[in-house]
């Protein structure tokens, strides 16, 4: 009579690229994000504010390539992570220049919440905003 191995005796020890269901880069964002955590722990700091208080910390893929390289990801608190997802797609639909084509180079500043602007475009909002009050 032919022996047959139970289908958990026979996956024992096969992790990653060997198990069953590996996909790879076709994973899901979940499975990606899970497996992140696995490897490097959960996210304890945020690299962008330097906060320690924050009630939690999350994994940021910098560049939306979903490698699993640790350089291609950082630690982030939620409200940091935000911001930076926004400008990342900010970046990604307008390039490297305001929505009124003026390039970021030397005309890039930050708010104190660090939300990025245009100075060319706030210094034509004040001139139309002083000709409007006088």
């Amino acid at each position: 009579m032919r022996e047959y191995k139970m289908v958990s005796e026979s996956l024992t020890g096969k992790y990653g690229e060997l198990a069953r269901r590996w996909k790879g880069t076709n994973a899901s964002y979940y499975a990606i994000h899970m497996w992140v955590v696995k490897h490097w722990g959960k996210a304890s700091h945020c690299d962008m504010c330097q906060c320690e208080d924050a009630s939690r910390y999350e994994w940021c893929n910098r560049d939306k390539e979903y490698l699993r390289v640790r350089e291609d990801w950082m630690q982030l608190c939620p409200s940091c992570h935000r911001i930076y997802d926004s400008a990342l797609i900010r970046e990604r639909v307008y390039g490297k220049q305001c929505r009124n084509g003026h390039i970021y180079d030397d005309n890039l500043a930050y708010n104190k919440r660090g939300h990025r602007f245009c100075k060319a475009c706030a210094r034509n909002s004040q001139r139309r905003y002083h000709a409007k009050v006088n």
